[in-house]
């Protein structure tokens, strides 16, 4: 496996988790399903007794997995085959984890997603969107590839209170600058809040703000702790009712 040790453990935990998570990309790339399931299976009952803590999984092993696979992919260090089988494995695994999930009350809000077109790109938006799913949010996910003209549809049809492009590649800027742009000179939705995160976003740094976003995050966990300060402010900001007096 293609030397990336500047990426293992970089901010995301102990040295052992880090030894666990070198260990599940090389098992990634090497197609090692069973490895794979077994490392995850052991992983979890480290964390919990009985396996119980998805959301660990996710912040510690799939998540920065996938953004080492990325990398590697970017530097030449793994080839395409092998970025796709190792993504497309990964993202099933995933796909698992997140059904362990807790779930938290529904908001009653809906979220619509979009993505970069590279396979991790998409694969970091599914994780954020599991996240959120899992927060209570409505999910509509709409992975990558989608032309700002189509993505303004949905957005006009589906009346979301958040539309969020996470990991989007360089080419996909001038997409998202065509949508927030009108998104905000035609108002289809009232109200609604735009983000982005990771992908170019994250690479360079002040592009959210200068294309018109609300709020932008590099990882899932920071979308989702965004959305949860929005989710409050606005809760926050609500009139409250005073109680009506009674009659003597």
């Amino acid at each position: 496996m293609p030397q990336a040790t500047d990426f293992y453990g970089n901010g995301f935990g102990s040295s052992s988790t880090s030894r666990e998570l070198e260990r599940f990309v090389r098992l990634l790339i090497q197609g090692d399903r069973v490895g794979c399931r077994d490392l995850i299976r052991e992983y979890l009952d480290s964390l919990s007794p009985g396996g119980g803590d998805a959301a660990g999984a996710l912040r510690d092993l799939a998540w920065p997995a996938c953004a080492t696979l990325d990398a590697l992919a970017r530097r030449d260090q793994i080839g395409s085959a092998e970025e796709h089988s190792a993504t497309v494995l990964l993202a099933q695994l995933v796909q698992r984890i997140e059904c362990g999930l807790a779930k938290r009350p529904a908001r009653c809000k809906l979220l619509v997603v979009s993505t970069g077109p590279r396979s991790t790109e998409e694969l970091s938006g599914e994780i954020f969107s599991g996240l959120a799913e899992a927060d209570g949010f409505d999910v509509l996910y709409l992975g990558g590839g989608v032309e700002s003209d189509d993505l303004f549809s949905q957005i006009a049809a589906r009346r979301p209170s958040y539309f969020v492009s996470f990991a989007a590649s360089g080419p996909d800027a001038p997409r998202l600058r065509r949508l927030i742009t009108a998104v905000r000179t035609q108002d289809p939705v009232p109200g609604i809040r735009l983000g982005v995160g990771a992908g170019v976003f994250e690479r360079a740094p002040g592009l959210g703000e200068e294309i018109g976003a609300d709020f932008e995050a590099n990882t899932p966990f920071e979308m989702l702790a965004e959305l949860q300060r929005l989710e409050a402010s606005q809760a926050a900001s609500r009139p409250t009712k005073s109680p009506r007096s009674r009659a003597a």
